[in-house]
């Protein structure tokens, strides 16, 4: 029994930041935020890098929340890796409110089905995974 008070304890310490909700604290001071009519966040410019939902956002860039406080878009501070696709940093990547990528500019080169993408190019998917466009090489 006490091991299994001890376990428990330890679970909700380290999952007590994942609990946090994104506050306006984030944002660059003096800078416009925007809320949702709930009082969430909703977008601003950041003071700092952030790293939310595995992306690392880039500071004084926009980011946009979802009112579930989930990642909508931001400009990428880092490469940002996703399934077989890398996409470029400095450069915006948007999410669907399931988390899955919407879209982002490419890092490299990729195949995706019978498609070549180019790299630096923009690249969009469906919310279920599919390839909606992308530029292919010249």
């Amino acid at each position: 029994m006490k091991c299994a008070i001890i376990f428990l304890c330890i679970v909700l310490i380290t999952s007590a930041g994942l609990c946090q909700e994104i506050d306006p604290s984030i944002c660059n001071p003096g800078a416009e935020i925007s809320y949702y009519a709930s009082g969430r966040l909703k977008a601003c410019p950041l003071a700092d890098d952030l790293v939310v939902n595995g992306v690392n956002c880039n500071q004084y860039s926009s980011i946009r929340l979802f009112e579930t406080g989930t990642l909508q878009s931001c400009v990428t501070r880092d490469y940002f890796s996703y399934d077989v696709i890398t996409c470029n940093q400095y450069s915006v990547v948007s999410f669907y409110p399931t988390g899955k990528l919407e879209s982002c500019d490419l890092f490299e080169s990729v195949q995706i089905g019978d498609r070549t993408c180019q790299e630096f190019q923009p690249i969009s998917f469906f919310e279920n995974g599919q390839l909606k466009a992308c530029a292919a090489p010249p």
